[in-house]
């Protein structure tokens, strides 16, 4: 693996597999790309080798590792806040240009490049390669009900969409303890509704054929929701009647990205109502752990996400199929296995 163009020190990552995510199908379909960069941050692998000075003790030869897509700089003041995922000089797994060398900086391949400070976490070797690539999702999940949230035990949340963040949410609002958890997705969703249900919704609902906003106050006993996160993507008509369902003193988690259009929010129903509006961008390191210790004692966690797995010759094949553009069942989730 020598080479002249080689950083003074890092690490080869041996990709066991990596998660397709719904940002890696919109940059394929719909996003304008300044240049050739190797997708795929959602990557599981072993550490092959090591080399230089890297001052990294998690960088270790046969270490079978998880690893943060952001690459920050750790010393600026939002690093030093702890939102290191934010911070402004930061590169990215899954999309740095290939003329940065050492080019190989995705997962989509059979070794990446790690750098000195890359954040990895321990991956159990009892938990298979392709579903701990979920661990993505399952930390937002956790991180946006427990942290961000700050959900108690006892309370009620609504999720908003049933791709694999909106399950991963719906799981994670049970395992901190919700009472009463609804999912609402779409006509077409039947499949991810049913997952939804697997992974501890009380009920589900449909946007487009359910008045969801009285129900929820139904289930709630008039009270309205503890917690809604949205993580739909695009959708802004969401938003108003999501904060309409919140409870007084509700926190309202908002993740999809709405692609540049703006959203209207009844600032008088969030004033009147001393609500919260919360948005994140990614979790915080911690439950990348509890994701992965989580999945590895309870494997129901995982089968719950229908998925595709490819090789790396049928990439283009997950990204369509994640898109719902190869036909047949869309899949929650997609897998490229080199």
């Amino acid at each position: 693996m020598a080479s002249a163009q080689l950083p003074a020190a890092g690490a080869w990552l041996e990709v066991e597999a990596c998660g397709v995510c719904g940002s890696d199908w919109s940059s394929y379909a719909h996003r304008p790309v300044a240049g050739a960069f190797v997708p795929g941050h959602e990557m599981v692998g072993r550490i092959a080798e090591t080399w230089g000075e890297h001052g990294n003790p998690a960088l270790r030869v046969g270490a079978r590792v998880a690893v943060e897509e952001a690459l920050p700089c750790w010393s600026c003041r939002v690093c030093r806040s702890g939102r290191h995922r934010m911070c402004p000089r930061s590169t990215r797994y899954g999309g740095t240009a290939i003329d940065v060398a050492p080019s190989l900086w995705g997962g989509f391949a059979q070794y990446a490049y790690l750098a000195p400070g890359t954040s990895v976490h321990a991956v159990p070797e009892s938990l298979d390669a392709e579903a701990a690539t979920l661990f993505i999702p399952v930390s937002n999940g956790l991180s946006w009900l427990r942290s961000t949230a700050g959900l108690r035990p006892g309370e009620s949340v609504v999720v908003l969409g049933v791709g694999q963040h909106g399950l991963a949410s719906v799981a994670a609002a049970r395992r901190c303890g919700a009472d009463t958890v609804v999912a609402v997705g779409r006509t077409g969703d039947e499949a991810r509704l049913e997952s939804a249900v697997a992974l501890g919704a009380g009920a589900v609902l449909r946007s487009d054929q359910d008045d969801w906003v009285s129900l929820v106050r139904e289930a709630t006993d008039g009270r309205g929701a503890d917690v809604v996160v949205d993580t739909t993507p695009g959708a802004t008509e969401v938003l108003g009647a999501a904060v309409r369902c919140l409870a007084i003193g509700g926190r309202l988690v908002m993740a999809g990205l709405k692609e540049g259009r703006s959203s209207e929010l009844p600032t008088d129903v969030v004033v009147r109502r001393e609500l919260q509006v919360l948005g994140v961008a990614a979790r915080e390191s911690w439950a990348i752990d509890s994701a992965l210790a989580w999945m590895a004692e309870d494997p129901g966690v995982i089968t719950a996400f229908s998925s595709v797995t490819v090789g790396l010759g049928d990439v283009e094949q997950a990204l369509l199929a994640l898109g719902g553009e190869a036909g047949g069942e869309r899949p929650v989730h997609a897998v490229v296995r080199p």
